[in-house]
């Protein structure tokens, strides 16, 4: 089931938004790929371009939680860390460990983390953030 994007998600910052908006598209598209593990390149591509993704829109976000002093930066900038290590194990997992047949085993277990690995945090971690984007514009970047 695709994962879909909802005001409800915003924290009132546009250039934050609009990541979690593609980073919401490159999880729909690794959830895809998950199917068809024959297709084996695709899943990796796919795997590759979340992380790299995620890392830049980290990168990012921690920029403008130092623009604006956030006072929760240190933690929030561990669980950048721990989220990034979680999906490289995962991606090294999917490129050397699990065969195509455990992949379709796995399925629901790695769609169930990888959405748990991005809703949650944008949910419950990033929504912190919004108080103090909100006394900011909304076109506030880096």
């Amino acid at each position: 089931m695709t994962l879909i994007w909802r005001d409800s998600m915003s924290v009132h910052n546009e250039q934050i938004d609009r990541d979690h908006r593609y980073m919401v598209c490159y999880l729909n598209t690794v959830e895809l790929a998950l199917q068809n593990p024959d297709e084996m390149g695709v899943l990796l591509t796919a795997i590759s371009q979340l992380y790299n993704y995620a890392y830049e829109h980290f990168m990012r976000e921690e920029l403008i939680m130092k623009k604006i002093s956030y006072p929760a930066f240190n933690d929030h900038r561990k669980e950048h860390k721990d989220l990034l290590e979680q999906l490289l194990k995962l991606k090294v997992d999917l490129e050397s460990h699990y065969t195509k047949e455990e992949i379709l085993e796995k399925y629901d277990e790695i769609v169930k983390f990888l959405r748990h690995w991005l809703v949650d945090h944008v949910l419950l971690t990033d929504m912190k953030l919004k108080p103090f984007l909100s006394q900011y514009p909304k076109d506030l970047s880096i």
